[in-house]
């Protein structure tokens, strides 16, 4: 139940120290909140002025929020602190408690923020968590928050993680971590499963407590943020996050995220169901074990019962004589073992014969057994009461109280018998069960109806009276011990008799078991699951070493860098990218390389008119691609009878006129379409009438040369072996072809035109009359001898003009 507290001062104040792993994990925290300083300086604060007013005030806002106006909350799994004189109040909510570390990690970065989780934590260790741990942990959580506030970057969950609100919640899950490590190593209990216990059960009512004080603080935050965003780093620029510059990163988030969430719901189910099959477990034990006793405990008394009354029936009890009662008394002591003692005694309760004898304080009724006596006198026929041992730390005694029939109602006598828990051979079956619960770290309990312990496996407790609780029917529900442990307890009551067996076992040895059951699982799946993430890391640094690679040759590809092939390794999408980008690289290396030789066969053909010097780097450039033979064959049409003496056949050949008889049957066979691409001439001859009696390629490639509807002759190439001509080869000898038609046809133009020339010349220089021929812009294109003679200029001087 929630309760208003107006200061903590009134709680009583104490820590708890932890053992030496407890220190290690202190020394931890300290150097975790150190690296986490020193990781990030980019979200640091200059000191001035105003910065420390600021810090100042957040100062006195955290001491006074730590300390004043909260609520104590307490759920009903709480255990208190063991050796702790005063009840616990439950976990304090500070209203404004995490208000001043919050504002400081948003406005004034890590450092300050740190500094006041620490004043924060050394005012709540001793008046409300008492443990030494409380500091350093919210003085890292001051410090992530600082961080999740003020980092820039800009994917969803980041930008989520940087409003207050979003940021403070997120900070419970680390804190209930923290928090049941540090309850752990605080806590006093011997065993490990009982401090797992302690810390388990005390972690919620803290968990809650830290989430309404976070969310307090967020809320506040949220609206300061809204009203003044500049002094929350709201106005800087926004940068890609780290899963934005590495794929790697980003697997491993989204893949970590759910193997961690799936590793924790394995590790989370295997507990419940461990912890709720050892739990079946021990409770069926205690249910056996207190049936088989509570059905022996009936016949335990009904046996002295019926033993008694059959002894009240013998007539010689009435007898005077003490020592003839002591003989009677004795021989049924030594006839059937179940009785220790046994009095007779008058109405007044007046000892008349008793066996064995006893000391004078020894022979005192106690005052249910007088109270027996006048019962038993008055005609109760059998009675039964419990009574204290005679020895501290044994186990109590049993009295049976039975009337002596007798027909004279003033002759009235009482047999009490007496026996002893400790050596009835009937119920030290029952008692030896009991014992059987300590090796399990229990305790059995036998109650009679006045809740008077009988017997204890704690010798210690006999004699006492239990206060747990007490029902009609049998009932397992959960205790607490004055240890501070948590005990499990089976009250079973006994029928036909107001008494009751009541085990106890302790929680923790429910964990123990719980904890050899699950321990193998939970370490297979922890080693599972680290080697899955070890396999995850390497798989994706490969892929994301094949993707730097193919970037730095996408790079180098850019830069023109064509000469470093791609080494490439597998069949998968990576490999099939890496190969895209090698055909990639080839291709364009073969592209640029088809290009430069384009340009330099051009640059050749546009450098001279001459048919052979026009022709001779086409054919170069076509050898180029293995071919064995590559001719240009001049159409007979364009060779006028000025022009008889010029070559027709242009040729770079391994062999002289190896293939010059194909000259013909190509120009035939090419006559009526554009090319003539043969790979396999074993296979298709593409119309040619090859002999048999002569060489024979074995591919050929073959285009017309054609110009302006005008053809000046073919352009072939043939191949020593078959040729599976590609689309970049058709293209590229297709251009050439197309280059050496245009050469050939401004070549023709010239020759046409100087043969014209030569022809105007000759006429020219014929006649007498001087003659000079101009453009249109009356330039002086010829002259003949006479006109220079005109003109007194030398006829050898006239190229200098």
């Amino acid at each position: 139940m929630p309760r208003f507290i107006s200061t903590l001062f009134t709680s009583y104040p104490f820590i708890k120290f932890p053992n030496l792993f407890g220190w290690v994990f202190f020394a931890a925290l300290l150097g975790t909140a150190f690296w986490l300083y020193r990781k990030n300086k980019e979200y640091r604060v200059p000191w001035e002025g105003h910065t420390w007013l600021q810090f100042s005030g957040l100062l006195l806002l955290t001491i006074l929020g730590n300390l004043f106006i909260g609520i104590y909350i307490k759920t009903a799994s709480q255990m208190p602190w063991s050796r702790i004189p005063v009840e616990s109040p439950g976990v304090a909510l500070m209203v404004f408690g995490a208000l001043g570390w919050i504002i400081a990690g948003g406005t004034l970065g890590p450092l300050p923020a740190f500094i006041l989780g620490v004043i924060a934590g050394l005012l709540r260790a001793p008046f409300d968590t008492h443990i030494i741990f409380t500091p350093l942990q919210f003085g890292i959580l001051a410090i992530l928050f600082s961080m999740s506030v003020r980092q820039r970057y800009r994917t969803f969950s980041y930008k989520a993680l940087r409003q207050p609100i979003f940021a403070s919640l997120a900070l419970l899950p680390l804190f209930s971590v923290l928090y049941l490590l540090s309850v752990f190593f605080s806590a006093t209990h011997s065993e490990i499963t009982a401090r797992l216990d302690f810390a388990i059960n005390n972690a919620g009512s803290a968990t809650l407590a830290m989430a309404g004080e976070l969310f307090i603080a967020g809320v506040i935050a949220q609206i300061l943020v809204i009203i003044s965003p500049a002094a929350w780093r709201r106005n800087q620029a926004l940068q890609p996050s780290p899963s934005e510059r590495k794929i790697e990163t980003r697997f491993l988030v989204g893949m970590g995220t759910f193997v961690i969430i799936l590793l924790l719901s394995l590790l989370v189910g295997v507990w419940v169901v461990a912890g709720q099959a050892t739990h079946l477990m021990l409770e069926d034990r205690l249910e056996n074990t207190a049936q088989i006793s509570a059905e022996s405990i009936p016949f335990f008394l009904e046996t002295g019962q019926n033993l008694g009354i059959q002894f009240a029936k013998n007539p010689d009890l009435f007898s005077n004589n003490s020592e003839e009662l002591a003989k009677l008394l004795e021989n049924n002591i030594q006839l059937i073992p179940y009785f220790n003692q046994f009095f007779v005694v008058d109405v007044s309760a007046n000892i008349l014969s008793e066996y064995p004898p006893t000391e004078d304080d020894t022979r005192q009724f106690f005052l249910e057994e007088k109270a027996g006596v006048l019962l038993a006198s008055g005609g109760v026929p059998a009675q039964i009461y419990t009574i204290p041992p005679l020895i501290s730390g044994d186990p109590a005694r049993v009295s049976f109280f039975f009337a002596v029939p007798n027909e004279d109602p003033t002759l009235t006598r009482v047999l009490i018998g007496r026996t002893d828990l400790k050596t009835n051979p009937i119920i030290r079956p029952i008692l030896n069960s009991l014992d059987s619960m300590a090796s399990i770290g229990g305790e059995g309990l036998l109650i009679d109806e006045n809740s008077y312990i009988l017997y204890h496996s704690d010798n210690n407790i006999i004699a006492s009276y239990y206060e747990g609780e007490r029902t009609n029917e049998s009932q397992f529900y959960e205790a607490t011990s004055s240890t501070g442990m948590r005990d499990l307890v089976y009250y079973h009551p006994i029928i036909g008799r107001p008494w009751a067996i009541v085990l106890r076992v302790p929680v923790n040895q429910v964990q123990q078991l719980a904890l050899k059951i699950a321990a193998p699982l939970t370490l297979l799946l922890l080693t599972l699951t680290l080697i899955v993430v070890i396999l995850l890391r390497i798989g994706l640094r490969i892929i994301s070493r094949s993707l730097k690679n193919l970037a730095s040759e996408a790079g180098r590809i850019a830069q023109g860098k064509l000469d470093h092939p791609l080494q490439i390794s597998g069949t998968d999408e990576v490999g099939q990218l890496g190969r895209a980008f090698e055909q990639m690289r080839v291709s364009l290396k073969d592209r640029l390389e088809e290009l430069n030789l384009l340009l330099v066969v051009s640059r050749s053909i546009a450098s001279s008119l001459e048919m052979k010097d026009i022709f001779q780097p086409v054919l170069e450039a076509i050898k180029s691609t293995g071919a064995d033979t590559v001719q240009v064959v001049l159409s007979p049409e364009i060779i006028s009878d000025s022009m008889a003496d010029m070559p027709t056949r242009f040729a770079i050949e391994n062999t002289k006129g190896e293939y010059a008889h194909l000259d013909v049957e190509i120009f035939e066979a090419i006559r009526d379409s554009e090319q003539l691409i043969l790979p396999n001439l074993s296979r298709s001859r593409g119309g040619l009438q090859l002999s048999e009696t002569r060489p024979n390629p074995a591919a050929l490639f073959a285009l017309v040369l054609r110009n302006e509807k005008r053809v000046y002759g073919i352009l072939w190439a043939a191949y020593d072996k078959p040729k599976l001509f590609t689309e970049a080869d058709i293209r590229f000898i297709t251009t050439l072809g197309g280059q050496a038609a245009l050469a050939a046809a401004n070549a023709h133009l010239f020759l046409s035109v100087e043969v014209g020339r030569q022809q105007l010349a000759s006429i020219l220089d014929s006649t007498s009359d001087p003659i000079l021929v101009t453009d249109h812009k009356d330039r002086l294109l010829l002259a003949n001898p006479a006109a220079w003679e005109v003109l007194g200029i030398k006829e050898e001087d006239s190229d200098l003009l």
